[in-house]
């Protein structure tokens, strides 16, 4: 046999290297176990076998053992040539792993092609780890919530139109909101399933443990592996984050990130990591996260929020994609609710736009006169940086219009109200070119002849 299986920590490695039911459940685990001729080792064994079935999460776990063992046993006594001849195939397609040279390189032409699976068509795949960056505010969490009811409920919306495939558990990792204060009224108005939210705080870790959680902890991997989530948010990254690693340094921030690529490959889920955008100015997409760009980069799905400029609309723009187009932005507000005597907020959805984030980024802000009072100071600082504290009437009009878009009735309002309050006052005069037009004066301005 192809593979040399020296005590009972062998079998657990040989068993942990299982990726599907049908590796675990094989003519090699079976022939490997029954070699020993101890049947006390041999039940220890099968002990064995069973707990990796339960950590798979797979169902009748007794009967598929059963069905498995006396399967190979038949095959076994029908001929013992052809069923070691299977054996030592799969040993010799697993030796390399179970030998510890899996870094070796290997045959492209023996490696099975494979579908994407999609927790949000498109958007999250499974078995891989997305990106969330965003300002401070934005509302990141409150999609989120959207997020995990779709998941947990298969809750439809606009911002999840399709029904999900599958689902499931979600375990949030929380590093800054708490569940009883703000979690729970925020995913009971989004509709999430709370029997099927799994949560842990960094403060309640640390205050069980006397540790930080982090992601290097293997008690991080013990969660994923009893809870079998679908999905896997940290929020924030940074509150998870070993005290040793800098973020602008890309190899500890790749080997702070290698321990959720393995959970999220291991368990099968979408790992959805969610980050604070930096303060700098004017720029956009990856610039906009951590001086270390391995992030971006490691994750396969990128999404950025942020608020426009002019209107203060939300957006969530779908950034980067390594396994399909990106999908269009998503607009959305957030409307204030109350659950169960709870004030919360839920976001709502408005629409789509192609515009990305760097669209919204470089727009030009565009002051919008929202009071009467607004419109007041305009006109008057118009004219105050005027050359001679004066203005054609036509041109002071077009020019506190075309500064902060108030609507006309705003504007005569306002100007009215400037010229009783002597402010301001208008009077009819003769420019240079002879032609009389009615010109405004700022109050010191000017009277004479123009």
């Amino acid at each position: 046999m192809g593979v040399s299986i020296q005590d009972r920590t062998d079998f657990l490695n040989m068993l942990d290297a299982c990726r599907t039911e049908q590796q675990l459940f094989s003519r090699l685990t079976f022939a490997v176990m029954f070699h020993q001729t101890d049947p006390a080792a041999r039940e220890d064994l099968l002990d064995d076998v069973r707990g990796a079935a339960c950590n798979m999460q797979l169902p009748a776990v007794n009967y598929k053992i059963d069905q498995w063992l006396n399967t190979c046993k038949q095959a076994w006594q029908a001929d013992p040539a052809a069923f070691m001849a299977a054996v030592n195939a799969d040993a010799k397609q697993r030796k390399l792993a179970l030998e510890g040279n899996a870094a070796q390189p290997g045959l492209l032409a023996d490696v099975p092609m494979q579908s994407v699976a999609w927790l949000v068509p498109q958007l999250l795949p499974l078995g891989e780890v997305s990106l969330l960056g965003a300002d401070g505010g934005t509302g990141k969490g409150i999609w989120q919530a959207q997020l995990i009811a779709y998941v947990t409920a298969g809750k439809t919306s606009g911002f999840f139109p399709l029904p999900p495939q599958q689902t499931g558990k979600v375990l949030l990792l929380a590093g800054e909101d708490d569940p009883g204060k703000v979690l729970k009224a925020r995913l009971l108005a989004a509709g999430a399933d709370m029997n099927r939210v799994l949560v842990l705080t960094a403060d309640d870790y640390f205050g069980k443990t006397g540790q930080p959680l982090t992601l290097k902890d293997q008690a991080l991997a013990d969660f994923a592996a009893k809870a079998g989530p679908l999905l896997l948010i940290v929020d924030p990254l940074q509150s998870f984050l070993p005290a040793d690693v800098e973020m602008a340094s890309r190899n500890q921030m790749r080997s702070a990130l290698l321990p959720l690529r393995a959970i999220a490959a291991k368990q099968g889920c979408a790992v959805l990591i969610v980050m604070h955008s930096n303060k700098k100015q004017g720029v956009s997409g990856r610039a906009r996260l951590a001086d270390s760009s391995d992030i971006w980069d490691m994750a396969r799905s990128v999404l950025m929020m942020g608020r426009a400029k002019n209107d203060g609309k939300i957006y969530l723009s779908h950034e980067k994609n390594s396994y399909a187009r990106p999908q269009q932005t998503v607009l959305l507000h957030i409307d204030d609710v109350e659950v169960e005597g709870v004030k919360t907020a839920r976001a709502v959805f408005d629409g789509y736009t192609d515009k990305k984030d760097a669209d919204f980024i470089e727009e030009r802000r565009v002051r919008t006169a929202e009071t009467r009072q607004d419109t007041r100071s305009a006109i008057l600082n118009v004219l105050s940086e005027s050359r001679l504290g004066s203005m054609p009437s036509n041109e002071l009009r077009a020019a506190v219009l075309r500064e902060i878009g108030c609507s006309d009735g705003t504007y005569n309002r306002a100007y009215t109200e400037l010229i009783k309050s002597g402010e301001i006052t208008k009077q009819n005069l003769r420019g240079r070119d002879n032609a009389n037009r009615w010109y405004t004066l700022y109050r010191g301005g000017s009277s004479a002849q123009v």
